[in-house]
This record gives structure tokens, sequence and C-alpha cells, in this order.
């Protein structure tokens, strides 16, 4: 088990990165019923579409909202591996759940790497979604915040393994 030493944001290491993955989780799940109601209904408006520049779901149906705006360009827009963000980011969150659960050198390690690896992509993300889309995902932002949290509790863990 993880020393209580270790840096924390609300409760604990342990508990706060269950949060934090189960917030995401949730975020996430709701982003994919707001794509799946939006192409179904493209009337429908999220509870997160506050104004014509704060579009949660015009964000999310963009051609960036899935596969990272490129992956369709690698493989093709029909393709399997060209997933929304939101399942991509649903899985991360849940594997990072499963595998914070232990504190093996490398449950932590991957942890550690798989949060570096999200937040450059919502480094990605926030510039596509400020500089290109011009708008702002309350959403989106949520899974920044997440992930970001993700990352510092995953680096004191990384700390922890190191020693």
């Amino acid at each position: 088990m993880f020393p209580t030493s270790l840096g924390y944001l609300i409760w604990s290491n342990t508990f706060d990165h269950t949060l934090f993955n189960a917030i995401g989780i949730i975020v996430s799940l709701y982003a994919l019923y707001i794509e799946i109601r939006k192409h179904k209904d493209p009337q429908y408006v999220a509870m997160c579409d506050l104004n014509e520049h704060m579009s949660c779901s015009r964000v999310l149906t963009s051609r960036y909202g899935t596969g990272f705006g490129f992956v369709e360009y690698l493989v093709g827009k029909n393709s399997y591996l060209n997933q929304p963000n939101c399942i991509v980011g649903a899985i991360m969150f849940f594997i990072q759940i499963v595998l914070g659960q232990f504190d093996w050198w490398l449950a932590i390690e991957v942890n550690y790497y798989c949060s570096i690896i999200a937040c450059l992509g919502c480094f990605y993300l926030a510039i596509v979604l400020f500089f290109i889309l011009k708008d702002l995902c309350l959403v989106c932002i949520s899974m920044y915040i997440c992930n970001a949290a993700i990352f510092y509790l995953n680096y004191q863990r990384h700390l922890y393994a190191a020693f």
C-alpha cells in the first residue's frame, strides 16, 4: 500500500486518484452521450451548450472530436481505430483506476507515463479548442483538469517508486 506521506489533493493519494479517474469516466461518458444525441438529432442542445462560443456539442462533433483530428488520415475515417476521443479517455481513466490500486513498480510507471501522454494530448486538444475551433468546451476543460490532477498524483507515486 502507498504511504500516507504521498502528495494528495483532497483526502489521500489513492482516494484522489480513484476520484479524479471516476470523474474522468463520468465526464467521458457524458461526452459520448452528447455526441450520440447530436448525431441522431442535430437540434439537440446539451446542458454545456451555453452560447455559440461555449458549445461542447460543437467541439465534440467536430473532426477533432474523433481520432484527435488526425487518426482518420492514418487509418481511414471508418477504421475501428478512429474512435471518439471520449472513448479513448474513458478507457484510459479505467486503466488508471485498475492499475492505481497496486503499488507495484510497473503499475506505477505505466500510470505515470500514460498520464504524461494524456497531458500532452490535452495540451494538443486545448490548442485546437482555443485557437482553431475558437470555442470553450466545459466538458473538455473538466477532462483537462482531471488529467492534470491525475498527472500530479501519478508523479507523486513515481517519486515514491524511484526510492
